[in-house]
C-alpha cells in the first residue's frame, strides 16, 4: 500500500510538472510573441524622414496624405501608386494632366496662407508641404507628421523627397529612370530634325511675359537637360525672367514653346497680334508650338505627357 501510494504521488507530481512546464512554455511563447510584435510595431510603424526643417517621424504606410504646394507634387504621389486624400486646386479644379488620377480627392482652395484648424479637422496621418508654408509647419509639426519640401530648381529632388515621405523612394527612383530613357530617345529624334536650331519657352501672363531660362526650373531641365535642345541666345542662365512685349526681340529663337496657362485675354492678344511677336523668326516660320501641358513639368506624370506632346508637335 505504501509502495502504491508512493508511486501514485510520483505519478501525480510528474503530471503536475508536465502541466506547469507546458503552461510555462506557452506563457513564454506568448511573452516572446508579444516582444516580437512590439519590436515589429516599433520598427515598422514609423520612419524617420529628413526634410528642409529637420526630421519627421512619419507612418510607414500613410493612408491619409494631404499635400499643400503650388506645384503639382501630387503627380509624384500618383506616379508611385499613392492617391492623396486632399490637395490644393485652382477654382476647385485639379491640374488638367491629373484630372482622372485625382478623381475623388478632396480639393482644397489655393492660398498663400493656410488655416491650420482646417487642416486639423481633416485629420491627416501625413502632411507634405512646400517651404512657403513655414507658419503652418510651426503650428502643426508637433501633432501631425509633416515633411517640408523646398521648391527648388531640380524637380527630381522634389519628386524623390515626396516619394520618400510616403515610403516609396525606390519606386520614385524607377520613375525617374524610365523618364530619362524616354527623354533621351525623343531628344535624339528631335535633334535629327531640328539640328542646332534654337528654342525658348514662354508663358504669357496677364500683364507680362515669362521667359524661361536655362537652369533651376523643371521646364528648363526638360528642354535643355533631358531633350538637349539648343537654347536661344541671351536666355537667362537662371530660372527665367518676366519681360515686356518689347523684350522678346532680344531672344528671337527659331522655335517657341508656348506654355501659357490662359491662351486668351486682352494682354495675350496684344502680344500675339503685335508687331514684335509677328517679326520673331519662330512666328514667321510657323514654329510656335502651343502646349496644353502647362503646369511647369514639375511632376513625372506631367513631364511624361509634356514629352509626348513636344514629340508630336516637333515631329508631326
Amino acid at each position: 500500500m505504501k509502495r502504491f501510494f508512493t508511486f501514485s504521488n510520483l505519478l501525480f507530481l510528474l503530471v503536475i510538472l508536465i502541466i506547469f512546464s507546458a503552461c510555462g512554455k506557452k506563457e513564454q511563447s506568448a511573452v516572446n510573441g508579444e516582444v516580437v510584435n512590439k519590436d515589429k510595431e516599433t520598427t515598422g510603424e514609423t520612419r524617420t524622414v529628413e526634410h528642409l526643417y529637420g526630421e519627421a517621424e512619419v507612418p510607414a504606410d500613410p493612408k491619409k496624405v494631404i499635400l499643400l504646394s503650388h506645384v503639382s507634387w501630387e503627380g509624384s504621389l500618383v506616379s508611385v501608386g499613392v492617391k492623396p486624400y486632399a490637395v490644393m486646386a485652382y477654382d476647385n479644379e485639379f491640374p488638367p494632366h491629373l484630372t482622372q488620377e485625382l478623381e475623388g480627392v478632396k480639393a482644397l482652395p489655393y492660398a498663400d496662407e493656410i488655416n491650420s484648424e482646417e487642416i486639423v479637422k481633416l485629420d491627416p496621418d501625413l502632411l507634405i508641404i512646400s517651404d512657403r508654408y513655414k507658419p503652418l509647419y510651426d503650428q502643426l509639426a508637433e501633432t501631425i507628421p509633416t515633411v517640408v519640401v523646398e521648391v527648388g530648381g531640380d524637380w527630381k529632388e522634389d519628386h524623390l523627397k515626396v516619394a520618400e515621405a510616403v515610403g516609396k523612394l525606390e519606386e520614385g527612383k524607377k520613375v525617374i529612370e524610365d523618364l530619362e530613357k524616354e527623354a533621351t530617345d525623343i531628344g535624339e529624334r528631335i535633334r535629327e530634325v531640328t539640328g542646332d536650331q534654337t528654342f525658348m519657352a514662354v508663358a504669357i501672363n496677364k500683364k507680362d511675359i515669362r521667359v524661361f531660362g536655362r537652369t533651376n526650373h523643371a521646364t528648363n531641365s526638360l528642354l535643355f537637360d533631358d531633350l538637349k535642345l539648343t537654347p536661344a541666345e541671351n536666355l537667362p542662365e537662371d530660372f527665367g525672367e518676366n519681360i515686356s512685349i518689347e523684350g522678346l526681340a532680344k531672344y528671337n529663337p527659331e522655335h517657341i514653346l508656348d506654355v501659357t496657362y490662359f491662351n486668351s485675354g486682352e494682354f495675350y492678344d496684344s502680344v500675339t497680334e503685335g508687331e514684335v511677336w509677328k517679326n520673331l523668326k519662330a512666328v514667321q516660320k510657323g514654329n510656335v508650338h502651343t502646349l496644353s501641358t502647362t503646369w511647369g513639368f514639375w511632376d513625372p506624370i506631367e513631364r511624361k505627357k509634356g514629352l509626348k506632346e513636344i514629340e508630336e508637335l516637333l515631329l508631326k
